[in-house]
């Protein structure tokens, strides 16, 4: 099962078709790819990752420049492929000596670490010099960690939230919140949706499409910190499954059943979204549609973070990442290597819309600075003068980034396991019982192979 961003709505879906930073420098589509490193010394760092995070490629190629040394890059079409090649290789000197991984990763991260795969870091973090931990998101680089040891260098991760309209929230008397849990959440959510749906703001209610279930029990399996496994049994607590799927299944009937109303009155135009379920680095995107709402239909909106099982923290998912093999013949290069990527500011490349939040604190500030004080937006082949970002936003934002308190890994395997078994229920296809009864013995079996 891929982890995917999506989006809940079709504002944003044509919002990003016409608008774009006037900051954004490099294509990523424009960059080259070198895929042939055979030429390179063998004595040289070998770096697998892949075609679909080329970021890396722009950040790897000026490390090289900067400090006159030479790395074999090896760029994969995609990330099955690299898992492939290093499954092949397994356990040799002669394979990558750094794997870089992103939102798609199909590597099992907490079975290398056990399998003494990943190198051991943390001897080369307490002597780094240039390091201090306190400059980055604790809870992020925690979950790099196995039995208090770290294994892997997060670089970036995403949160999940909602942007609506102020008008919306206001309709909804504000009834949204981010210090409540998670399922609390959703119910509002539900209520939301209810209101708008029986109000003039029809079209500015919150899409659920039927075809989207999948989608939408990855979201919130993701924001919720869900566990499913301790990694060695099954802990998955069937109260909170159940309300995950209760709240996607109702909001989709609710759904469905007023585009039914709306057709059978003979309406055929479509639903304009006033609030987006959204997934990724929320500075960047929020501050995205605080300007495309004001360029576009002068109005402001408003923002909250979805909150994990505990009212008011928040629950972060791992998305670009990296470790060095412990059969690598260059370990302490290797380690150069990935700490200057931890570090690399990627919003210079023009890519901070596709790229989660730095796990570097300095570098979301810097980013987060720009962001806030941008005022020139490009609208087809037009540029447009828009507010610099409220304070109320600004505010909010810091405080709550700050406010991360866990984080995971994506787990290819027991994501595929969880939204396969549970679909059929939020379907109304079977029970839940007999789902949750499914998932649970589909996950034993995987725990034991």
């Amino acid at each position: 099962m891929k982890k995917r961003k999506f989006l809940v709505g079709t504002i944003l879906v044509s919002m990003l078709c016409v608008i774009g930073f006037s900051a954004c420098g490099k294509n990523k589509e424009e960059e080259k790819v070198s895929t042939n490193s055979s030429k390179k010394s063998e004595d040289a760092v070998a770096v697998y990752f892949t075609k679909e995070n080329l970021f890396y490629q722009s950040a790897l190629e000026e490390y090289q420049r900067k400090n006159g040394v030479e790395l074999n890059l090896h760029v994969f079409e995609t990330e099955e492929e690299l898992a492939k090649q290093y499954a092949a290789e397994g356990m040799t000197a002669s394979g990558a000596d750094i794997v870089l991984c992103g939102k798609n990763s199909s590597l099992n991260i907490e079975k290398l670490a056990l399998e003494d795969t990943c190198l051991d870091l943390t001897s080369y973090l307490e002597q780094d010099k240039q390091y201090r931990e306190e400059n980055y998101c604790r809870a992020v680089l925690d979950a790099g960690k196995l039995n208090e040891k770290q294994y892997i260098l997060p670089i970036t991760y995403d949160l999940g939230f909602v942007v609506m309209r102020k008008e919306v929230d206001d309709l909804c008397e504000n009834i949204l919140t981010s210090q409540s849990t998670c399922y609390d959440f959703y119910k509002n959510l539900l209520a939301c949706q209810e209101i708008l749906y029986n109000s003039e703001e029809i079209r500015l209610g919150l899409c659920f499409p039927s075809n989207s279930t999948e989608e939408l029990l990855l979201y919130v399996y993701y924001i919720s910190g869900l566990d499913l496994t301790d990694g060695s049994e099954v802990v998955a607590d069937a109260e909170k499954v159940q309300a995950i799927c209760d709240f996607i299944q109702s909001g989709q009937k609710e759904f469905q059943d007023k585009l039914d109303e709306m057709k059978n009155a003979g309406q055929k135009s479509a639903l304009l979204t006033g609030y987006q379920l959204l997934y990724g680095n929320p500075a960047a995107i929020v501050r995205q549609q605080e300007y495309a709402y004001e360029a576009l239909f002068e109005t402001t909106i408003d923002y909250f973070m979805v909150p994990s099982e505990l009212s008011g923290e928040f629950h972060a998912t791992v998305r670009d990442f990296g470790f060095i093999s412990t059969k690598s013949n260059h370990k302490e290069q290797a380690y150069q290597v990935l700490r200057y990527l931890m570090d690399y500011d990627f919003y210079k490349l023009g890519i901070v819309y596709e790229e989660g939040v730095p796990v570097n604190q300095n570098n979301f500030e810097s980013q987060f600075q720009e962001l806030c004080g941008m005022t020139k937006v490009t609208i087809g082949n037009k540029s447009k003068q828009v507010s610099t970002m409220s304070e109320e936003l600004k505010k909010k934002l810091k405080e709550q980034i700050e406010q991360v308190h866990s984080a995971s890994f994506p787990c290819p395997d027991e994501e595929q396991i969880f939204v396969e078994s549970m679909t059929d229920y939020v379907n109304g296809v079977a029970s839940f019982e007999s789902c949750f009864q499914q998932m649970c013995n589909r996950l034993s079996i995987y725990l034991k192979e």
